[in-house]
């Protein structure tokens, strides 16, 4: 069944954040361009967020709006300067180093309104390199499990709709965040009564991280978690402990147990680095988390 059939298509503008990322944008907009969807009912806005490399001159060789975000380094800032210049009456998510099924816009638009949703969550889906390294497969086992997120009631936003009128009555992304802030804010949406629902067939393409650049991430996704318990003025007690969690190793039987769940027979001949793999990013992100115990608390802007 075409679940976008019968539906008068909205008006979409797509709000990418854009930081240092000139091997990926490209690919990302030819996606973008290529879309089923009507040009005249489409905008794409590009938020250079202080790139250092050429990424901005890159986006600007492509047919769509680049703006700036140079205040405030964070994704969210910059996402948040892309709302307020956004026209449609949807705002679509994505991160500049994923790409978009081409039918991506048409399956995420079409489910807000047969499902009488206000935000719908898409589906990731990997892709490796030639390597297919263990970083690789760890990232893949455990992060982007988006529809386990809307379950709970957040989304993220490497893969998000959401209609403008929500912004409009709850307010932006918290700008002061590094990572988590879309997990915030999916949670006061959800919680405010506005509906989030799964749709498998709006699907993204990421690659999987290599070490280096999973490692990056953890710890940055580390320090948004402490800093949002931080924000909710949990006790530190709370992030010590959180700290000491993570310096618990996995045992090998949980890779296991996540390759036979999601996994592919080609992971089982590198179980072993898995696993290090897997503790090696514990132990980084009790780090993050360590090194939000020594900073100062900041308030959550709404």
């Amino acid at each position: 069944m075409n679940d976008t059939a019968d539906i008068t298509l909205p008006h979409i503008s797509v709000i990418v954040p854009l930081y240092n990322d000139s091997s990926h944008i490209g690919l990302l907009l030819e996606s973008l361009l290529e879309q089923d969807y009507p040009n005249d009912l489409l905008e794409i806005i590009i938020i250079d967020n202080n790139s250092t490399d050429t990424s901005k001159q890159s986006a600007q060789k492509f047919p769509v709006t680049v703006l700036e975000e140079t205040k405030i380094q964070s994704s969210y800032a910059a996402r948040n300067k892309g709302i307020r210049h956004a026209k449609g009456q949807i705002l679509a998510f994505i991160d500049s180093d994923c790409t978009a099924d081409a039918q991506w816009l048409r399956h995420g638009a079409s489910k807000l309104f047969t499902e009488s949703a206000d935000l719908v969550g898409g589906q990731a889906k990997f892709t490796f390199s030639k390597k297919e390294t263990a970083a690789e497969y760890f990232d893949s086992l455990t992060n982007l499990a988006l529809e386990s997120k809307i379950s709970r009631g957040v989304a993220a936003t490497c893969n998000l709709f959401v209609k403008a009128e929500v912004f409009d009555s709850i307010g932006l992304f918290p700008d002061n965040v590094k990572s988590g802030g879309d997990v915030q804010w999916t949670h006061r949406a959800t919680q405010n009564g506005f509906p989030l629902v799964y749709a498998p067939n709006a699907v993204i393409y990421h690659p999987a991280r290599l070490l280096p650049e999973l490692l990056r991430k953890l710890y940055r996704v580390s320090i948004g978690m402490g800093q949002i318990l931080i924000s909710k003025q949990s006790p530190k007690v709370q992030i010590v402990r959180a700290v000491i969690g993570k310096l618990k190793p996995n045992r090998l039987s949980f890779i296991r147990q996540l390759n036979a769940q999601k996994g592919s027979n080609s992971m089982n001949r590198k179980l072993i680095r898995i696993w290090l793999t897997a503790n090696l990013c514990r132990f980084v992100m009790a780090l993050g988390l360590s090194r939000v115990l020594f900073q100062r608390p900041q308030k959550t802007k709404p």
